[in-house]
């Protein structure tokens, strides 16, 4: 006769380790409601926090003053390269007209002068309407509009520095003072919506008028006096800055400096900060 015998199933050794995993991998409910409550806050705070509209103070003229130093530089270097400014358009409309009068033979190009004028006004158009839609002062705004125009100048650098600076009406120096013009005007537009009249960062003839016509000129205390004296005193030190870079290493470094500039505007953004309520009645926004 035989016997069978009944043999239980033996367990696995892994099992009880595993089952420890999966319930200390659960995650109890009151801290994973914790947990979604902290991200939340967070997603709110980033949110409001770029959504603020930015303060007028020393670091926003400080920025501001940075900009125009950079568009010195701008301006420094595409004269001799392209006989056309990046940013000063009053400039580019004497030229133009003088080069439609036959007046100066082939001095100058019309084609890259009128290249710069059209697309530095397709730059402000373009910009400040979307910075009207999106709000002027808004610090997610600011920091995108000067991301782009910073791009640009950085591309317009690389392509110097890849391909040289080639011949007047040559599509690949087209391509330059597009980029280089487009980002100006961007840059024009932001700053005037800032409600800083006396750092444009770019025009200094009205700078130049409105100064000598203050009639506080020599008073102890005068903001605007002292902003358009330090507007006009960056674009000179950006102006001689350029020159000096371009005439000792190139036009390549010298955009790639004014890049940087721009760059660490872009940066001060984050730091800016915020416009009280009440503030924001008085300005009208």
């Amino acid at each position: 006769m035989s016997s069978s015998r009944f043999e239980y199933p033996q367990e696995s050794p892994a099992a009880p380790q595993v089952i420890t995993q999966d319930l200390e991998s659960q995650q109890h409910p009151v801290e994973a409601l914790e947990n979604l409550e902290k991200k939340s806050r967070l997603k709110h705070r980033l949110r409001d926090f770029f959504s603020e509209n930015v303060r007028e103070d020393a670091l926003l003229e400080t920025e501001l003053l940075l900009l125009a130093f950079a568009t010195g530089i701008q301006d420094a270097t595409t004269f001799p390269d392209y006989q056309c400014f990046a940013s000063n358009q009053t400039g580019n409309t004497v030229l133009l007209a003088v080069g439609a009068a036959g007046v100066t033979g082939d001095i100058f190009s019309m084609r890259n002068i009128g290249v710069s004028l059209a697309l530095f006004v397709a730059g402000s158009w373009i910009m400040g309407q979307i910075g009207h839609l999106a709000g002027c002062r808004k610090r997610w705004w600011l920091i995108l509009s000067s991301v782009l125009q910073t791009a640009m100048i950085f591309a317009a650098s690389g392509i110097q520095y890849r391909f040289g600076v080639k011949e007047n009406e040559h599509s690949i120096a087209m391509g330059v003072i597009a980029l280089l013009a487009f980002s100006s005007g961007g840059q024009v537009a932001m700053a005037r919506a800032l409600l800083m009249p006396e750092i444009t960062t770019a025009m200094a003839t009205a700078a130049y008028v409105d100064l000598f016509l203050d009639v506080n000129l020599f008073g102890r205390t005068n903001k605007s006096r002292d902003r358009r004296v330090l507007f006009l005193l960056s674009l000179f030190a950006g102006s001689f800055a350029g020159a000096f870079a371009y005439s000792r290493v190139g036009s390549a470094f010298a955009l790639l400096i004014s890049a940087i500039g721009k760059l660490l505007v872009t940066v001060g953004f984050v730091l800016n900060q915020r416009l009280e309520a009440r503030q924001d009645v008085e300005m009208g926004d």
